[in-house]
């Protein structure tokens, strides 16, 4: 079954679903600016938050908790499961879909390198790399094309449901940009900024709907940052 479905609940239910959503964000939203609160309190105390490997072993931490179990009572919620949003059955959709488009979205990514004349690969293997290509994919598509994107779409029109989660999608990552101090400069690039994480969202929505399946988003984003480490 695909994540998102054209709508067939009542009105009532629609709603109700819609309101799930909406609280969930806001709920999320505000638990990652304390999760970043936090981090920031707990490095003075904590040495080992210094390292990448610490700071690693904290935001996996962070997005099971926050992220990943309240993702998993929305699916559950929204009269779904788990393994329907996932469908990691769906092999050649996954490989086709999914992988096509990461190697499409990794080719204007190099070629945009080279155009710049910066390094293809500058990214070595560490904790920073295996959160970029494993990590974030896996957990943000499972929370906003799994979750997000799958309950709305059983209450809106698909088109309807991508263009807001992929809003939420570009929200989450306010609050790393603003804690890191390029909150501004990222919300005015035009290229590689929050546009493009507006359109990398709706992307990878349409992926996990064309194919039936969020392992399809999460090949595609995986490859994606790949390519832009």
């Amino acid at each position: 079954m695909p994540p998102v479905q054209e709508p067939h609940t009542n009105g009532l239910s629609s709603i109700r679903i819609t309101v799930w959503v909406f609280a969930f964000m806001g709920i999320l939203y505000l638990s990652w600016i304390g999760a970043w609160l936090l981090e920031h309190r707990l490095e003075t105390l904590m040495g080992c938050l210094t390292t990448s490997g610490g700071r690693f072993c904290y935001w996996l931490l962070m997005k099971l908790l926050l992220w990943v179990a309240p993702s998993v009572a929305l699916i559950r919620a929204a009269g779904m499961t788990v393994r329907q949003v996932m469908s990691c059955n769906r092999t050649r959709s996954i490989v086709l879909l999914g992988g096509g488009t990461g190697l499409l979205l990794g080719i204007f990514a190099l070629a945009a390198k080279w155009a710049g004349q910066q390094p293809f690969f500058s990214s070595r293997l560490g904790w920073p790399l295996i959160s970029a290509v494993v990590i974030a994919p896996l957990v943000e598509e499972f929370v906003f094309r799994g979750a997000v994107l799958g309950a709305l779409g059983r209450s809106s029109r698909f088109w309807i449901a991508n263009t807001i989660t992929a809003l939420f999608f570009l929200g989450i990552h306010l609050p790393g940009w603003y804690f890191q101090g390029h909150l501004v400069a990222t919300l005015s690039d035009p290229v590689g900024g929050a546009l493009s994480i507006f359109l990398l969202g709706l992307v990878f929505g349409y992926v996990a709907h064309k194919s039936g399946a969020v392992s399809s988003s999460v090949l595609a984003h995986a490859l994606n940052n790949l390519f832009n480490v």
